[in-house]
């Protein structure tokens, strides 16, 4: 037997201010977004924007159905939205919030941080994160490889031609 450890690493910033103003304005843009969350079930809002490498800045929000599980996460509509639009464009920073009071930052489904791993994978960059709840620190991570290390992986699944 092996025994192995991972590690990953992330910062915790306790206040916007201590951010990049870049990051601390993506954030105030997903923050302004989370009323467009349809969460009348929950009432659990979740904003999420997408940074494109062309500037562009593709927002969403979670969508509640009462056919559960007919909704989507807010990562996943600004994730596809994103790839619709900008098809041949990176993306380059995912910023995750929540409107919940929470000592730490809530984090994405297993589904979302699947989704993007393989963007990630699939442009052969790291997509960055950010996350942010209500009262808690925000965490940035440097990649979606650290959220999901053990990632599965839709390689092995290719038809070879």
């Amino acid at each position: 037997m092996i025994k192995k450890t991972l590690n990953i690493e992330f910062s915790e910033y306790a206040s916007l201010d201590e951010l990049s103003s870049e990051t601390i304005d993506l954030i105030k843009k997903a923050e302004n977004n989370i009323g467009n969350a349809y969460a009348p079930y929950s009432n659990f809002k979740v904003s999420s924007l997408c940074l494109m490498e062309n500037d562009k800045i593709v927002l969403g929000t979670n969508q509640e159905n009462g056919a559960y599980p007919s909704g989507l996460c807010a990562e996943r509509v600004a994730a596809f939205a994103a790839k619709s639009q900008f098809p041949d464009v990176k993306i380059l920073k995912i910023v995750i919030l929540t409107d919940q009071n929470s000592t730490k930052p809530l984090s994405p489904c297993g589904s979302c941080r699947q989704v993007l791993l393989e963007y990630e994978n699939a442009q052969n960059q790291s997509i960055e994160v950010v996350l942010k709840s209500n009262g808690s620190p925000i965490w940035e991570f440097k990649s979606i490889n650290d959220l999901l290390p053990f990632a599965f992986d839709g390689s092995t699944i290719l038809k070879k031609a």
